[in-house]
Parts: structure tokens; C-alpha cells; sequence
């Protein structure tokens, strides 16, 4: 993405350049900035044109519509077994440490993190998983793995009883998040 120079044709510039004049007009007090890129898009300063891309995601920056479904399935399954441990006397369940969702790494997973924290707190949804630290979405450890091989025993469970899971079933998830070769 950084590194990516766009090129934009004319008839692209002269889109974006009469967007600009828009954007000046509603927003004034960014008038000026606005139409110093609005000049370099119609004078056709290439190098400059990135400005005004760097929040705009590309490649392997983009959540695909398959990453961001395991991202919401993470979440509900964190939710169902919210909803068991809830109702369970059982402290050891409760108190391990893949109890509560922990959010994704910031280093590797910041996608997968960036995505988790929009649906939250922008999208409202999910807001009532368990979380070790209300409103902070970053685990320092990668956890997309771990959370992968959870949700691996989380879909053996029938659709229709996801969220009414057993001891068995909750233990069995939990497991899951100890890698194989530690187990």
C-alpha cells in the first residue's frame, strides 16, 4: 500500500477534483488543505497523489469478507461460552485464562484487532463478550491461531445448540486453545 503509486487517469482527476470543491464548500474550516490536494490532483502531481490514500487500505491490509465472518464467529463464540460459564459453578472453567476474549495482537493480528474494535464500539454489536479489559482489543500475543483451533471445536457443536454448550463442549473448546505440541 505505501509504497504503491496510484495512477489516476484524467477523467479520474477531474472526479476527484470537483469532489474537493464539494468538500471545500461544506467544510471550511479544512478549505485551504483541501484545495492544496484538490491542485496537485488537477495538475497531475503524481508523487502527491498518496497523500490522500494512506487511510485508504489495500492488499493484504483488507479485511476480507471471510476474515471478518471468523472474526464475528470468535465473538459468538466467546459469547456462548460467556453464557455457559455464567450458569456453571465450575471455578477452574471460569478461571482460564481463554475464558474471556482477549482480542488480537497489534503487531501481527492489527486488522483482525482494528476490525474487532469497529464492530464493537462503532457497529455496537458484540459489546456484551467478555473481554479481561473493557475496550482494549489488543492481546500482545498473536491468538488468531489459538482462536482457530477453538472455533475448530466450537462448529463441531450443532448450529442450533451453539449457545447452549455442555461442561463437555466448554472444556473441549477450551482445550483447544493449548497448542497441540504442549498438550
Amino acid at each position: 500500500m505505501a509504497g504503491e503509486k496510484p495512477k489516476l487517469s484524467r477523467l479520474d482527476r477531474l472526479f476527484l477534483s470537483n469532489q474537493m470543491r464539494i468538500l471545500e464548500a461544506l467544510y471550511p474550516e479544512e478549505a485551504d488543505g483541501i484545495a492544496t490536494r484538490r491542485e496537485a490532483i488537477e495538475r497531475g502531481y503524481e508523487m502527491l497523489y498518496q497523500w490522500d490514500m494512506d487511510d485508504i487500505y489495500d492488499g493484504d491490509d483488507i479485511m476480507t469478507a471471510e476474515e471478518s465472518t471468523e472474526v464475528w464467529d470468535t465473538l459468538d463464540m466467546f459469547d456462548s461460552i460467556n453464557r455457559f460459564l455464567e450458569a456453571s459453578n465450575n471455578e477452574e472453567l471460569k478461571n482460564n485464562s481463554f475464558a474471556k476474549f482477549r482480542g488480537y495482537d497489534g503487531n501481527n493480528e492489527t486488522k483482525f484487532m482494528t476490525f474487532t474494535a469497529y464492530t464493537i464500539e462503532r457497529l455496537k454489536r458484540f459489546e456484551y463478550v467478555p473481554t479481561p479489559r473493557k475496550g482494549y482489543w489488543n492481546s500482545h500475543m498473536p491468538v488468531r491461531e489459538t482462536y482457530q483451533r477453538m472455533l475448530e471445536e466450537w462448529r463441531k457443536v450443532p448450529r442450533e445448540r451453539r449457545f447452549e454448550l455442555t461442561e463437555a463442549e466448554v472444556k473441549s473448546i477450551l482445550a483447544a486453545a493449548i497448542h497441540p505440541e504442549n498438550r
